[in-house]
């Protein structure tokens, strides 16, 4: 029995990806504002650690956005090579 057509299943594939780009900055960051946070208090820096922990944050951001899009990249590519083969063979 089949509950899910194939189309709707590919929507709920690309919307679960794309879905979790700005979650993942959003974590990232936070992460690093409340790390950064912690320390300031805890050495008395303030503001120092925290600055430079949210900077760090942003970097794990994008660093997991460009992850995916390479991911994303590559999918595509296998996508149309494989439309290619179908095509000539």
């Amino acid at each position: 029995m089949k509950f899910v057509s194939s189309k709707t299943k590919k929507w709920v594939d690309l919307v679960s990806k794309y879905g979790t780009i700005g979650l993942e900055m959003g974590i990232c960051v936070f992460l690093g504002i409340v790390f950064g946070a912690y320390l300031d208090k805890f050495l008395d820096t303030t503001p120092w650690l925290t600055i430079v922990f949210t900077i760090f944050g942003m970097v794990a951001g994008f660093r997991s956005l460009f992850r995916l899009a390479r991911e994303l990249m590559d999918e595509e590519e296998r996508n149309e090579e494989g439309r290619d083969d179908n095509r000539k063979g």
